[in-house]
């Protein structure tokens, strides 16, 4: 029993001893080396739901997003990607270069023939009005005309709603055309049966004009010129020729469009001549 007392009591001071000690410092020589890392070691996937306690969905957009990033496309494809193809059938505006650093689209698409055709037809008639009123204004205001008188048979109205009608008989007695509307009769001559010195274009036509020619017939051809060339290029642009694609076909179509109403006039000019 002692001796083992006295064991037990000389490991306790060897321990004692151990702890007192100033731990090791290691050597040159005792440096530890790692081994290479393998390059073909096999790959673990990691577990999505486990990863540092974030929610799976989140990690699953993120991926989705560097999957998905253009990082990864081509020139080509990025090119694609920005500038998507147009559907078959459809035209492709392409940019034209223009004298003074201007850009031109062309190839519009075309506009609908319904509401062009319309127009066209609303226009040329219209067109056809005034080349109608204002052909004999015009003969009378360049000096071409029966003289003679006109009788007046009633008026009614006032200022420019007045309308007069009558009779007119040439000068030279060549002809007499019993009805007529007489226009530009001054409040002198408003009463039956007055007279006044007129003129007419030619036997056939139902105008008789009182008076000189003065600024009333030159405003009414005037305003009919004009308003006939306006239909021109009202047809020019119901009828879509500022979208053909050429400069020469554009210009071909705007003529086109303004030789319909100027030949209308023409041919009511050579009728009322």
């Amino acid at each position: 029993m002692l001796g083992e007392t006295l064991d037990a009591h000389a490991a306790g001071a060897q321990d004692a001893a151990d702890e007192l000690q100033p731990p090791a410092v290691p050597g040159p020589d005792d440096v530890m080396v790692l081994p290479e890392p393998q390059r073909n070691r096999p790959t673990v996937p990691l577990d999505r739901g486990r990863a540092a306690g974030r929610d799976p969905a989140e990690l699953d957009v993120k991926l989705s997003r560097i999957e998905e990033s253009p990082f990864w496309l081509t020139e080509e494809e990025r090119s694609a990607a920005t500038n998507p193809a147009p559907a078959t059938g459809t035209p492709v505006a392409e940019p034209v270069n223009r004298p003074g650093g201007r850009v031109r689209r062309t190839g519009r698409s075309p506009r609908r023939a319904a509401p062009g055709l319309v127009g066209l037809v609303a226009l040329a008639l219209i067109a056809t009005f005034f080349s109608w009123v204002s052909a004999e204004p015009f003969w009378l205001a360049v000096g071409h005309g029966d003289r003679g008188t006109a009788t007046v048979a009633r008026c009614i109205g006032s200022g420019v709603t007045q309308r007069c009608t009558g009779s007119f008989a040439a000068t030279d007695g060549a002809f007499a055309v019993q009805k007529v509307t007489v226009l530009g009769v001054d409040p002198a001559h408003r009463a039956p049966g007055s007279t006044a010195a007129a003129r007419m274009v030619d036997p056939h036509s139902r105008q008789a004009y009182v008076g000189n020619t003065g600024l009333l017939v030159h405003l009414r051809w005037v305003l009919g010129f004009v308003l006939v060339l306006l239909c021109g290029i009202g047809i020019a642009g119901l009828t879509g020729t500022r979208r053909l694609e050429t400069l020469r076909a554009r210009r071909t179509a705007l003529l086109m469009s303004l030789a319909g109403p100027l030949i209308l006039l023409a041919g009511f000019l050579a009728a009322a001549f």
